[in-house]
C-alpha cells in the first residue's frame, strides 16, 4: 500500500524528434484515445487522470525537457492503490504517445514543403539547416569569382580550374580535392540560378526526410561520384557546378519514393514529378556543354546511398548509427575513389 502522492512509477521516455509543446499537444490526443481526462497542460508540463473501473485510477505526469521527458505515475488515493494497474496504465499511455507521435511524424513528412517550411526556402529551422548552407555557400563562392574578375556570364575553363574545377589530369596527379571543390563553382550567372532552383526544390523534400547529417554526407558523396564519373568520360575538360550531387540527391529521393516510407498518394504524384525532371534534364544535357556523365553518376550513386540509409530513416536511428552508415558510405566512396585512381593511370 503506497501513502497518497508517493511516486510509484517513475521514467524518461523519449521525446520522439518533437519540440517540448508539440509532443505534450501529442500525449493529449493519445490520452485522449485512451479516454483519460487531461488537466493542468502548462507549458513543459501535463497531467493525465486514468480512471479505472476498479479502483481509483491514478495520475500521470509527463514533464517535457530539451531532449527526453519525466514520467511520472502516483495513485490518486492511497488506500485503494494498485502498483500493477498504475505500471499497466503506464504503459499503455506510452503506447498511445508512440503511436501518435508515428503519425505526427508519417503526417510532418507527407506535408508540401512550402507548409513544412513556412519561412520560406532561404530561410534556416530546426529541421532544415544543410540545403540553405549549401545556397549560400554557392552563391558567395561565385560572388568571389565575379569580384576577383571573371565574367558573370562566361567564365573561362582556365579561370575555372584555377579556381578548382575537376580536370582529369589534375586529378590523377594527386588534387584529389578538385573532387570536392568543383561542386561548389560554376559556370554563370545562369549555371547557378538552374542549379540553385533544383537544389532547394529537392532539398525542401529531403532534408527533413533524412536529416542534416544524412543529407549533407549524401551530397558530397554523390557528388564525389559524379566527379568521379565526369573525368572517366571526359579526360580533357573542365567540369565545374552542383548538378552532379543534386541529381544524387534526386536518386536518394527516387530510392525512398520506391519504398512504403512516404504516403502512397504523394509518393506516385513525386514519383512522376522526379522521373520527369531527370529524364528532361538528361536529355537536356545531350546538347551543350552539359556534362551527363556527372548526372548519370551522382543519379546511380544517389539510388545507392538512398536505400543504404533507408533502414536508418525509417526506423530512427539514433545519431550514433547513423555516423556508422555514413562511415560506412564514406569508405565505400574512398574505394571507389581508389579504384578509379588504379583505373585512370
Amino acid at each position: 500500500m503506497e501513502m497518497i502522492g508517493e511516486v510509484v512509477d517513475k521514467k524518461e521516455i523519449p521525446l520522439h524528434n518533437f519540440k517540448p509543446e508539440r509532443y505534450l499537444a501529442i500525449v493529449k490526443k493519445a490520452a485522449a484515445r485512451l479516454r483519460w481526462h487531461v488537466a493542468n497542460i502548462r507549458t513543459d508540463t501535463i497531467e493525465c487522470y486514468a480512471i479505472n473501473d476498479h479502483y481509483s485510477g491514478n495520475i500521470i505526469t509527463i514533464k517535457a525537457g530539451k531532449d527526453n521527458a519525466i514520467l511520472e505515475s502516483r495513485p490518486m488515493n492511497g488506500y485503494y492503490c494498485d502498483d500493477l494497474t498504475i505500471a499497466r496504465n503506464a504503459e499503455l499511455l506510452q503506447q498511445a504517445i508512440a503511436a501518435a507521435a508515428n503519425e505526427a511524424q508519417i503526417a510532418d513528412r507527407n506535408l508540401h514543403p512550402m507548409h513544412r517550411e513556412p519561412y520560406g526556402a532561404l530561410v534556416f529551422s530546426k529541421s532544415y539547416t544543410i540545403t540553405p548552407l549549401l545556397v549560400y555557400t554557392n552563391v558567395l563562392v561565385f560572388v568571389g569569382m565575379v569580384v576577383s574578375g571573371l565574367s558573370i556570364l562566361h567564365p573561362t575553363a582556365q579561370e575555372l580550374y584555377l579556381w578548382g574545377g575537376n580536370l582529369r589530369p589534375a586529378v590523377k596527379g594527386g588534387e584529389w580535392w578538385r573532387l570536392i571543390t568543383y561542386i561548389f563553382l560554376h559556370g554563370g550567372a545562369m549555371h547557378l540560378l538552374m542549379n540553385t532552383f533544383a537544389l532547394l526544390y529537392i532539398g525542401m523534400f529531403l532534408e527533413p526526410l533524412m536529416g542534416k547529417l544524412r543529407f549533407a554526407s549524401a551530397y558530397l558523396l554523390t557528388g564525389i561520384c559524379a566527379g568521379l564519373m565526369s573525368i572517366a568520360m571526359h579526360p580533357a575538360s573542365v567540369a565545374v557546378g552542383a548538378s552532379g550531387a543534386i541529381f544524387g540527391m534526386y536518386g536518394v529521393f527516387l530510392a525512398l519514393l520506391t519504398t512504403r516510407y512516404i504516403k502512397k498518394t504523394l509518393r506516385k504524384t513525386m514519383l512522376r514529378s522526379i522521373l520527369f525532371f531527370v529524364v528532361l534534364n538528361l536529355m537536356y544535357g545531350l546538347q551543350g556543354n552539359t556534362d551527363n556523365a556527372a548526372h548519370i553518376g551522382g543519379l546511380l550513386s544517389g539510388l545507392v546511398i538512398g536505400y543504404a540509409y533507408y533502414p536508418g530513416i525509417n526506423k530512427q536511428h539514433t545519431v550514433g548509427k547513423q555516423v556508422v552508415a555514413t562511415f560506412v558510405l564514406g569508405v565505400c566512396t574512398v574505394v571507389a575513389v581508389a579504384a578509379c585512381a588504379v583505373w585512370l593511370r
